[in-house]
């Protein structure tokens, strides 16, 4: 019996024992938690990730590339656009410069229509002062005449009885 417990001894404190026991509740922790399937459904949701992931990167890739085709082209398209906006703007400042030019032709057209007016207007005051100025004028120097003269009133008078008859 000696030897029997001898070599139970031996088993138990050597390192299969230990390995033989440790193996044996993996095995039921595998088991149990049901650890291999867990394992093969990480395992297929992880390709299904790659997949996914690569078809993302396929599709990005693509995008990608439309959006470098549609840039491509870009710097082209803002030069044409830039030299029709200066067109438009040179043919808008043209026109209003034609019309500025216009404006300005009325305006004096009309200032010199109005100086014109005018001075034909003061023309005709001064030519009615003038012609007051010297109907006094001859009034006073024809009074101052006559009152130096007395004989030449009747004979005015005379006159115009003659040549009124």
């Amino acid at each position: 019996m000696n030897t029997i417990a001898h070599i139970w001894n031996t088993i138990v404190t050597s390192n299969f024992f230990n390995f033989v026991v440790m193996v044996l509740i993996l095995a039921w922790i595998i088991k149990k938690f049901d650890l291999i399937n867990k394992l093969e459904n990480s395992k297929s949701k992880i390709k299904e990730v790659i997949k996914n992931s690569e078809r993302e990167k396929i599709n990005a890739q693509n995008e990608f590339l439309k959006t470098q085709k549609s840039v491509e082209y870009l710097e082209d398209e803002i030069k044409i656009k830039l030299e029709d906006a200066e067109k438009r703007a040179e043919t808008i400042a043209k026109s209003i410069e034609i019309q500025t030019e216009e404006k300005v032709k009325k305006i004096k057209s009309n200032i010199s229509r109005v100086i014109q007016a005018e001075e034909k207007t003061i023309s005709a005051k001064l030519s009615q002062k003038t012609a007051k100025a010297s109907s006094e004028i001859a009034k006073a120097h024809i009074k101052s005449v006559l009152q130096a003269h007395p004989e030449l009133h009747e004979k005015y008078i005379n006159q115009s009885i003659e040549e009124l008859g």
